[in-house]
């Protein structure tokens, strides 16, 4: 009987521990068959497709299943997997130069540990590099000196052999030579000069815009264009749209929050485009940008002395039509037709932003403001030090949201895009969608939404360790 009540005492310890404090094992039961439901739905609708898209990704679909390809049809969209891995460690040394110009004006420790970890990174990869470059040289120059018996070739080759040995000998040395110069940064009782750490910070990020241009252009030369050219425009679309979004929504629910008349009807009025459904709006705003001489847009545009634009139909870069300029490539930015997308992107969530910066400004205590005022703080003062700061969390929240919208939009981009667009709007999505339904590509689909949702998981990362550090949670 003792032997039988002490086990039941070690079980019921057992239990405890594994239990958070204060609860029983009938709560904790009661607890998980309380949320089991949702638990239920998130996997069936949540989690079982994405690892669904992962089979799909791995065989060659028609009508049936075809035969296991493995990662060929991610090879299909990437097109150079050496690419790739340039173009990911471009954004890592590029983050990695943000990190170092933020911590050359911060006092934080934790970043200035960072910087002092990664300062010798250029110089040891620009070592490896040049030495492993001069090695395989060498030894080719090698070879050829050996199979060839004409002075001149002989000439030549020496020339390229002693050019080896230099880019071997300098990346040695380079090598070892970062190496050292981080030792003695660690070492040093004072820490760095602001100008050389800014100049560390220039030196990586040119390395790393290098490294992605290099690297993005060789995965388009081999790999899927349309959707990596997809992923550019959605590049476009998305960081248009998200800022002139959150500014626009912000200085609209700072008017809003003041002593008006009717400010609940205007709060009503400006949240009715956000319920309205996609499909109907993306028609209004195809009649609004109208390449007639006597549409909407075309109207408004002509007050201001310019002339009509073809909008949805043009393919050209918006800057080029707008200022005359001759852009071309990455930096011309989007086309005439995207940003009419982006227009409407704007209109539809301004609103939407409003209402929710409105619930912030709300719970900002006036005692603040109180006290500031009577400091002699102006209203440009109270917005900036009182209202930014304390609004972090709630821009921090619709800058994720907004930008994974963006990366995922489909509806209203699908309508309002045109064939004389010649594509320069079709997104990444649009791609998927297309590759799937028009080419019945099944498989080749699944890669390409895998590759996106990696890249949407990636870039809320970065933003959330970008941005999080300047939120201000009280």
């Amino acid at each position: 009987m003792a032997t039988k009540t002490s086990s039941v005492t070690t079980r019921n310890r057992l239990i405890a521990r594994l239990l958070p404090e204060g609860m029983t094992l009938r709560d904790n039961v009661a607890g998980w068959l309380f949320v089991s439901p949702s638990v239920f739905l998130i996997l069936i609708f949540g989690i079982f497709p994405i690892f669904y898209a992962v089979y799909m990704s791995m065989h060659r679909w028609r009508i049936q299943k075809g035969r296991f390809l493995g990662l060929d049809n991610f090879t299909d969209v990437i097109g150079d997997w050496g690419g790739a891995f340039l173009f990911i460690i471009g954004f890592i040394l590029l983050y990695c130069a943000y990190v170092m110009w933020t911590a050359a004006f911060s006092d934080g420790r934790k970043e200035e540990r960072f910087l002092r970890t990664i300062s010798a990174i250029p110089g040891r990869l620009l070592g490896i590099a040049s030495g492993a470059m001069g090695a395989v040289i060498l030894v080719f120059s090698l070879l050829f000196s050996l199979l060839s018996h004409t002075d001149e070739t002989g000439i030549q080759q020496s020339e390229a052999m002693l050019l080896a040995a230099g880019m071997v000998i300098g990346g040695i040395a380079l090598y070892y030579g970062a190496g050292a110069l981080w030792k003695h940064i660690l070492e040093a009782r004072e820490d760095p000069p602001v100008l050389l750490r800014v100049m560390v910070a220039f030196v990586v990020m040119g390395i790393a815009m290098y490294m992605i241009v290099v690297g993005y252009t060789r995965m388009i030369d081999l790999g899927h264009e349309d959707f990596l050219h997809g992923l550019t425009i959605t590049f476009w679309f998305a960081f248009s749209s998200v800022p002139v979004q959150l500014a626009l929504g912000l200085v609209l629910a700072y008017v809003l929050f003041q002593s008006i008349k009717g400010k609940q009807w205007y709060r009503m009025i400006f949240f009715l485009p956000y319920v309205a459904p996609d499909v109907a709006m993306a028609v209004v705003f195809r009649v609004v940008f109208s390449p007639r001489d006597n549409s909407l847009a075309n109207q408004v545009i002509g007050i201001f002395g310019i002339e009509p634009q073809r909008w949805v139909q043009e393919d050209e870069f918006f800057v080029n039509a707008i200022f005359g300029l001759n852009l071309d490539g990455f930096i011309a930015g989007p086309s005439m037709a995207l940003i009419s997308i982006v227009l409407l992107g704007i209109w539809k969530y301004v609103g939407y932003n409003a209402v929710i910066f409105l619930a912030g400004l709300g719970s900002i205590p006036k005692d603040l403001y109180e006290a500031a005022k009577v400091d002699g703080g102006t209203e440009w003062h109270l917005f900036r030090h009182i209202t930014l700061p304390l609004l972090s969390p709630v821009t921090f929240y619709l800058a994720i949201l907004a930008f994974i919208g963006t990366f995922k939009a489909f509806n209203s981009i699908y309508v309002m895009r045109d064939p004389f667009a010649g594509g320069t709007v079709d997104v990444a999505s649009i791609v998927v969608f297309d590759t799937f339904y028009k080419a019945s590509r099944f498989g080749l689909a699944a890669a390409q939404a895998i590759v996106l949702f990696f890249v949407i998981l990636s870039l809320t990362q970065v933003l959330r360790n970008v941005f999080e550090k300047r939120v201000f949670y009280g």
